[in-house]
C-alpha cells in the first residue's frame, strides 16, 4: 500500500471555499486585505506558519507522539494534527502570512506577562511565522486559561485565532493527510491489562529510552508495516492497545504520519 500524498496536488474547489470562509468569517479576527501572491516563500518543506501546543497533563507517550496543531507551508498546503490537509490559495496564504508577521512584530507581542503564570500543567501555546529576516515566534504558558486575567497581550490571541480559523476548516474537510514516513511510540505498562496481543513481527520495535519510552521514525517497508499492524490514535485520546514485546514486558503503542519538515 502506498501512503504517499503529493503536497503538489490540487485541493478541490469546495474545500478551498471552506478555507476562504474560515479565514474571512472568524469573529474578532482582523485580517490583512489580500494582495498579490507572496513573492518570497520559505524553502521547500520549511513551514511558513506553525501553531503548536506542548506540555499539559498528557503522559510521556502522547507528548512524544503529539503533532503540531497546524502547519502551513509556502505552497499553501495546510496540515492539521498530522491527520488532515487542505490547500490555501495565494490570496489566503498572503493574508495569513502578512497578518501573522504584523502581529508578531508588534510591540504588544514583545511584552512580558503582567504576572508570571503559575498554572500547573497548563498547555504552552507556540506560534511562529517564517520571514526573510528570520522566524518570528512567541510561547505563552496557559494562554487560554489566562485570557480572563489579561496576563497576555491581545495580539497574541489575534495571532493564535488566525491559525485556529484555518485549523477548524482543515479539520472539518476530513481530507486525510498521508505520508511515506511515520513515527511509532511505545510506553511501558504497569500491572495487568486486558486484551494484550503479541508485538507484530512486521514492525521494528523502537529502542528503549528515558523512562522506558520507545520512539522511532520509520520509512519504506518499516513504515508500511506499522500502518498495517498498529492502531492509530487519530483522535489523540490515548486509547492505545497493549502489546507484549519479545522480552515479556507490556507496552502500549500508537503511530502517526510525519510532516514534510520532520
Amino acid at each position: 500500500m502506498d501512503h504517499r500524498l503529493s503536497r503538489r496536488g490540487l485541493f478541490a474547489g469546495a474545500g478551498a471555499s471552506l478555507v476562504a470562509a474560515a479565514l474571512g468569517g472568524c469573529d474578532n479576527t482582523p485580517l490583512v486585505t489580500p494582495t498579490a501572491a507572496p513573492t518570497v516563500r520559505p524553502p521547500a518543506n520549511t513551514p511558513l506558519a506553525v501553531w503548536e501546543l506542548t506540555g499539559g497533563l498528557n503522559g510521556a507517550g502522547m507528548r512524544a507522539l503529539r503533532a503540531p496543531r497546524l502547519v502551513v507551508f509556502g505552497d499553501g498546503e495546510a496540515i492539521a494534527d498530522a491527520a488532515y490537509r487542505a490547500r490555501l490559495d495565494p490570496d489566503q496564504l498572503q493574508s495569513l502570512a502578512a497578518g501573522l508577521t504584523e502581529d508578531l512584530r508588534s510591540s504588544g507581542a514583545q511584552k512580558k506577562p503582567t504576572v508570571t503564570p503559575t498554572m500547573r500543567d497548563a498547555l504552552v501555546t507556540k506560534v511562529s511565522v517564517w520571514s526573510e529576516s528570520g522566524t518570528l515566534s512567541f510561547s505563552a504558558e496557559g494562554l487560554d486559561e489566562a485570557k480572563t486575567d489579561h496576563l497576555y497581550a491581545d495580539v497574541l490571541y489575534t495571532a493564535r485565532d488566525r491559525l485556529a480559523a484555518v485549523y477548524k476548516t482543515v479539520s472539518a474537510t476530513a481530507q486525510p493527510y498521508l505520508a511515506t514516513r511515520v513515527r511509532v511510540v511505545a510506553v511501558p505498562v504497569d500491572g495487568d491489562v486486558a486484551g494484550v496481543t503479541a508485538w507484530p513481527t512486521e514492525v521494528a520495535l523502537p529502542a528503549s529510552g528515558d523512562g522506558g519510552l520507545r520512539k522511532a521514525d520509520l520509512d519504506g517497508d518499516a513504515a508500511r508495516g506499522a500502518v498495517r499492524m498498529l492502531t492509530r490514535d487519530l483522535d489523540q485520546r490515548g486509547a492505545w492497545p497493549a502489546y507484549r514485546i519479545p522480552d515479556g514486558t507490556l507496552v502500549r503503542a500508537s503511530w502517526r504520519y510525519l510532516l514534510p519538515n520532520e
